[in-house]
């Protein structure tokens, strides 16, 4: 029978797999090596677009008292009053500055003196506010998170729709498609040459797929849920399957040229008789029909190498939370409650956090994505009319579980450095759909975002940008300072793109060599530490 495309996707990995480990024989950009650049990318999506001024809050006292609600609610706090805002450092807080660099800050919900109150009331908050503790992760002193913590403040998505605003969060460019390829990918590609034993560069865990638009197959995000999804595609576990057909011999590497590479391919007679009948193919259509069936051959060479690493096992003998749990005020498995016990969830509830350790720790992946929610796998994408308190509570909730990650990643030694840690080898990417209108104005879709960058590359401490509190409606961003791509200084209000080329910048990645972002763009200054 004559070899067609669909036989060739039938006979491999599936639709759903081609394009991972496609690692070998592609041009791809190199990211700068630096003492502080990080290696890997976590990227959270809290799923909805967010009312982010409910955590952190980078207004003036006008500001505050022109958009946000008096405080109410009692067991559901929201609203809050100029006396609430607190400097997660402790540091005196100036509510009276016009500047657009701050000190991470917001309204405070716990108790400083006991976290773990839920029942006191909060003395600035007029005595309408209960203690909240969740939230207190990202303020501990005794981990002082905030010291690695940049926030991003009102960058324009150019969109207020979900889809288009998802897909400018992870590519600098809104739109119903991609226009241009995800930062997750850019970064997968940028790595995998420095990087050979990291089999899967990029892995989504939920939500919509970062795509990699005209990048090479390495970029391509593979779908994953759990580690027992590894199983069925990543492994050769299954006997129904594999009987008869593990036995691997090293066979001399050739090109899909037919030109002889330096090196072995650990193949299989399944995978020597497809390499061999892929090559054949050759010349016989157009030349886009090459270029595709090339990736597909040098996908057959990375899937064999992939499975001889035994990625199943690797996953089975890693530890997921390993270091904070031995803090007794962070126990691995914790529930939280919106309001007095009104809906509770578990801290699983809230997305694969425990999946995405698991994937970063055992140095098996550069890119990772997730899908993240708060309790009970609550979105964040809602209308109703108590749709500010909801999400007041909810997000603290999220952010408890957020910075709860980057504090496992804190604690835990880099595989690679041992003077860093995996907090140090990797940026967290947090990020929505887009933000929303301020209170005062209810709860729906608005393009002035934010975004929060933690760990490898970053100046922490600080929150860049503002909000035009001269508007009487749902302010946009204020102007930032930001070097452009042709080098040039300019202040400006900050976009989607600005942030999605903050991301690569802390990479090393440099513009027109590593990627492209349509519409031009600028990396915010003093966001990403020199060298």
């Amino acid at each position: 029978m004559k070899l067609s495309r669909r036989n060739l996707f039938q006979a491999a990995l599936g639709a759903a797999q081609v394009g991972l480990l496609a690692r070998y024989g592609f041009p791809a950009a190199s990211a700068q090596v630096g003492r502080h650049r990080p290696t890997k990318l976590l990227a959270i999506w809290l799923d909805g677009g967010l009312h982010w001024e409910t955590y952190f809050s980078p207004m003036t006292r006008a500001g505050i008292n022109k958009y946000i609600p008096l405080p109410t609610g009692g067991y559901l706090p929201w609203g809050f009053v100029p006396e609430q805002v607190e400097n997660y450092d402790r540091s005196p807080v100036d509510l009276d500055s016009p500047g657009v660099v701050r000190k991470l800050r917001g309204p405070v919900a716990w108790n400083w003196d006991n976290p773990k109150d839920t029942s006191g009331i909060h003395p600035g908050s007029q005595g309408q506010h209960r203690y909240r503790p969740y939230g207190y992760a990202w303020a501990n002193p005794k981990y002082k998170l905030y010291e690695k913590t940049a926030l991003l403040v009102g960058a324009d998505q150019g969109t207020a729709a979900h889809q288009s605003g998802i897909i400018a969060s992870m590519s600098g460019v809104a739109g119903a498609t991609f226009r241009a390829p995800a930062v997750h990918g850019v970064i997968a590609n940028a790595m995998y040459k420095r990087f050979p034993d990291r089999p899967i560069p990029s892995v989504n865990l939920g939500g919509p797929l970062p795509r990699a638009l005209g990048l090479p197959t390495v970029a391509n995000p593979t779908a994953l849920a759990s580690a027992a999804s590894v199983e069925p595609t990543l492994s050769d576990k299954r006997e129904s399957t594999w009987k008869g057909l593990r036995a691997r011999q090293d066979i001399p590497d050739v090109a899909y040229d037919g030109a002889s590479l330096s090196g072995t391919v650990p193949s299989t007679a399944v995978d020597a008789a497809l390499l061999e009948a892929v090559r054949k193919e050759r010349g016989i259509s157009s030349a886009g029909s090459d270029d595709m069936m090339e990736q597909l051959y040098d996908t057959y060479k990375g899937a064999s190498r992939t499975i001889r690493r035994d990625i199943l096992s690797v996953l089975g003998t890693t530890p997921q939370w390993e270091y904070l749990k031995n803090d007794p005020d962070y126990p691995v498995d914790w529930n939280a409650c919106i309001g007095l016990a009104d809906s509770c969830g578990s801290s699983a509830s809230m997305g694969p956090y425990g999946f995405a350790l698991q994937l970063l720790k055992s140095d098996l992946v550069t890119s990772v994505n997730m899908r993240a929610t708060s309790i009970s796998n609550a979105s964040f994408d809602t209308h109703s009319a108590t749709g500010v308190m909801m999400h007041t509570n909810f997000m603290r909730i999220a952010m408890e579980s957020v910075g709860r990650i980057c504090l496992e990643m804190s604690l835990t030694p880099s595989k690679s450095d041992p003077t860093r840690t995996l907090l140090d080898e990797t940026l967290v990417y947090v990020y929505s759909d887009f933000g929303r209108t301020f209170p005062k104005r209810g709860s729906d879709h608005h393009p002035a975002t934010c975004a929060i960058l933690v760990g490898g590359g970053i100046q922490g401490n600080q929150m860049i940008g503002g909000y035009d509190e001269r508007v009487e409606g749902s302010p946009m961003g204020l102007p930032v300072t930001l070097l452009e791509e042709g080098g040039e200084r300019a202040t400006r209000t900050p976009r989607s793109q600005d942030i999605a080329a903050t991301v690569l910048n802390a990479f090393g990645l440099e513009p027109g060599k590593d990627f492209f972002i349509p519409g031009g763009f600028g990396v915010y200054d003093g966001v990403v530490r020199p060298g």
